[in-house]
Parts: C-alpha cells; sequence; structure tokens
C-alpha cells in the first residue's frame, strides 16, 4: 500500500524538529511523540524533497541551544558536578576531588550539570552592598583555567543552568546589536557540547526540573525515566520503584563552598547544600547500576568508603 501524502507543513515541521533535535532522529520522535519507525519515514521523505534543508530557512524563533541530544553509549562511566559558580581564586576541594576521580576512573565523559558560571554582576536580583563580585570577564578566566585541569574525556557535555544563561541574556538586553560580535557561551568554551539537557541510554540529566526537598524523586516520577538535576545544591539518590521496576532521581549537589560570598542571599540560614558530585556506570546494554556519590564528609571528600585527600 503506498504511503499517504504528506503536506509541506508536515515536512517542514519534520525537518524543523529534526534540526532542534541535533540531527538526531530518535530524539526528534521523542520530542514529537510518534514511533521512531513513524518519524525516519517521514524525515526520508522530507529530506528527499528538500535535500538542502529547511526551505527559506527563518532567522528568529530558533532554540539557541539543543533542547535535548540523545546519546546511545553502553559500558560508559560518566562523573557529573554542578553547581560550581565560579567566582575567582583557587578551585575548592570538592573540584580537585571532581579532577581525581575523572582521571582515576578514566571516565568516558564529563558532564558539567550547569550553572558553572555564577554571573553575579549580571544577575536581575539587585547586588548586595559591599558585595565584591568579579566581573563576568574574570568568571569566564577563571572557570577556563579550572577545566583545564580536567582529563581529556571523549565526550564533555554541559547543560544550561540558570545562572550559566545569564550571560547569553544579558547581551541580548544590553548589546543586542553586537550579538554575532561579542562571544556567547559556548563560543568562549568550545570544547564543550552545550545542550539544555541530555539523555544518555534512557536517563536525563539537565540542569533543574521539579525542585524542593523532594525534587530528585518527583522529577523522576514526572519524566517517568531516570533523571539527574543540579539547581537545587542537595545531594542524594532517590529510587523510583514501580511494575516497571526501579529508575532513579538523582541530585548532583554542589561544587561551591555553600559559605562562600556567592550565597550571601540565603543570609546564613540553615541549608540542604552539600558539596559533592555523582558517578554513574552503564553496563553493555545500558542499564543504568545504582547512582554513586563522592561527597565532602568532616572536610574531606569520599568516595566508595574512602577518603579522597
Amino acid at each position: 500500500m503506498p504511503a499517504h501524502p504528506l503536506s509541506d507543513e508536515i515536512m517542514i515541521e519534520t525537518l524543523r524538529v529534526y534540526e532542534q533535535s541535533g540531527k538526531n532522529a530518535y530524539a526528534a520522535a521523542r520530542a514529537t511523540g510518534l514511533p521512531a519507525n513513524t518519524f525516519q519515514s517521514r524525515l526520508n521523505r522530507a529530506q528527499a524533497k528538500y535535500p538542502n534543508g529547511l526551505p527559506d530557512k527563518p532567522t528568529t524563533g530558533q532554540w539557541m541551544y539543543p533542547r535535548m541530544v540523545v546519546k546511545d553509549l553502553p559500558s560508559t562511566v560518566w562523573v557529573i558536578g554542578s553547581d560550581i559558580h565560579v567566582w575567582d581564586g583557587d578551585p575548592p576541594l570538592i573540584y580537585k576531588a571532581f579532577v581525581k576521580i575523572c582521571k582515576s576512573l578514566k571516565a568516558d565523559g564529563i558532564i558539567l550539570n550547569g550553572d558553572v558560571i555564577d554571573g553575579a554582576r549580571i544577575s536581575r536580583h539587585l547586588p548586595t552592598r559591599g558585595s565584591r563580585a568579579p566581573k563576568i570577564e574574570k568568571e569566564i578566566e577563571t572557570a577556563k583555567a579550572w577545566l583545564k585541569l580536567l582529563p581529556k574525556t571523549r565526550h564533555r557535555l554541559w547543560t544550561l543552568g540558570n545562572h550559566d544563561i545569564r550571560i547569553d541574556n544579558y547581551i541580548a538586553s544590553n548589546a543586542n546589536e553586537l550579538d554575532g560580535y561579542i562571544m556567547s557561551l559556548a563560543e568562549h568554551f568550545q570544547d564543550w557540547e552545550f545542550a539544555w539537557a541530555f539523555e544518555i541510554n534512557g536517563t536525563e540529566i539537565r540542569h533543574r526540573f521539579r525542585s524542593g526537598i523532594h525534587s530528585g524523586y518527583n522529577s523522576s516520577v514526572n519524566a517517568g525515566i531516570s533523571t539527574v538535576t543540579g539547581h537545587t545544591h542537595q545531594l542524594q539518590v532517590t529510587a523510583v520503584r514501580d511494575r516497571k521496576g526501579t529508575r532513579w532521581g538523582v541530585e548532583t549537589g554542589t561544587m561551591a563552598d555553600p559559605n562562600g560570598p556567592q550565597f550571601q542571599y540565603t543570609e546564613g540560614a540553615p541549608s540542604r547544600a552539600q558539596q559533592g558530585f555523582v558517578v554513574l556506570t552503564f553496563d553493555e546494554d545500558g542499564v543504568m547500576m545504582p547512582p554513586e556519590l563522592c561527597e565532602l564528609i568532616c572536610g574531606r571528600p569520599v568516595f566508595r568508603g574512602q577518603y579522597i585527600f
């Protein structure tokens, strides 16, 4: 039976979603809610009609960074840290532990799960009197120096955090006519792959989703798959168990000092912030093993029951 004809609008929309998904047909199919075979069939027909891609590609209304990038990478080890909130000076002890674990595990991939940059001076929030927040130029310079300490890995991913995006938002709000002349965040860190979220072997990693004390659990329940999020500065792993089996709601803590000057807005109140990071291991079938935490205990980073320093 011949395939039903597709309208130009559907073919163009298929190409648009495909490009927004980093030219990953599986991810695009998930985004549209279509079966993978159905989307691939539509894509093949759209590409046959428009071999040069989207016709009259618009210059507005596009996602600046990919919405979701999907990767199928079984038999891999990933080290994931977030919320560094770089100001200046030397990296904190937990970040040094992050570097050491990446090297000792010979990680296949490193993920910075958002808010590497703090952007205090370009925040929409009013500055605190007496604050000595560094210029954004200094934050970027310091972040580059810290990231150079990390080993070379096959995959270096960065999910955009609400603080990271302050750079691009500030340019758009205050110097829009210089867009293309002033470098974006991604252009400053060209050896990292940027996206709002990554899905690795069916586990979704993004900076933030649900919030609150039960953020990890609620994120996994609402996503329907294992999730790894930052943003809350909480470091914890919650199992979600149902008839489908076990999935995980993981929160990656923070690699900044919760008592640092970046967090003067907390007024010194008690918080659930915990310095640490997460290690994920996938077997040969892409099944994720129980997530492992490295955290600061009595002022020393601990991983697998051993002090790192």
